[in-house]
């Protein structure tokens, strides 16, 4: 009888024991959030076209970059080039921003180079650039010009294009640009020759950039 009742309080205890066990180990309910966003990077890519040019050169896009124009010549003492329309196409997904223009050159002829009249002027397709930017010997307005200042910033915006054009003259003035006449060419300029560069530099935003607030 003794042994019945020791056996009997240890299954008690044991129920108990369960018990206990089963109020600690209680379900509770969960939920969670995610947010995720993906950010793609643009493009910044200008393309360079004329009437009768051959590219010379391709972005990482395979837009052009470089054009060739045809040669004109063998000019005459006194001469007048017939300007031709160069287009800047912005073919990027992002705002393309002037920031400068050089104009540079090699050549065969140092006198002919010293005695090359050089207009450039802005045709305005999109309403910058319009009217003269550059008049007069290319030994004077050799160089870089910096287009980036603090406004108002000359921008091309995707999808859309600026254009300029050169007229080469000597013995007299532009008949595109005006200004003051230059002297004709000089015996030293025969059987020279002049490539005339004329490049654009471009960014994604002003310079300097806008203030971005956080």
């Amino acid at each position: 009888m003794k042994r019945f009742r020791t056996v009997a309080m240890a299954g008690s205890l044991g129920v108990a024991a369960l018990g206990l066990i089963g109020a600690g180990a209680h379900a509770v309910f969960t939920t969670s959030t995610t947010s995720s966003q993906q950010i793609t990077a643009g493009t910044l890519s200008v393309e360079v076209s004329a009437p009768g040019a051959t590219c010379t050169a391709t972005d990482a896009f395979g837009h052009c970059t470089a054009i060739s124009l045809p040669v004109v010549g063998p000019v005459s003492s006194t001469f007048d080039t017939t300007p031709v329309d160069i287009t800047l196409t912005n073919v990027g997904s992002l705002p393309a921003y002037f920031t400068s223009v050089t104009v540079s050159d090699p050549n065969s002829n140092s006198i002919f180079q010293s005695e090359l009249g050089v207009c450039e002027y802005g045709l305005g397709t999109d309403g910058h650039y319009l009217g003269v930017e550059n008049n007069g010997l290319l030994s004077d307005i050799e160089g870089t010009q910096d287009l980036s200042g603090s406004g108002p910033y000359y921008v091309i915006q995707p999808g859309d294009s600026d254009a300029y054009s050169v007229d080469f003259y000597a013995g007299g003035n532009s008949s595109v640009c005006g200004g003051s006449a230059i002297p004709s060419l000089t015996n030293g300029a025969e059987n020279g020759s002049v490539t005339v560069n004329i490049s654009y530099a471009f960014q994604d935003q002003p310079n300097p950039p806008p203030v971005i607030h956080k």
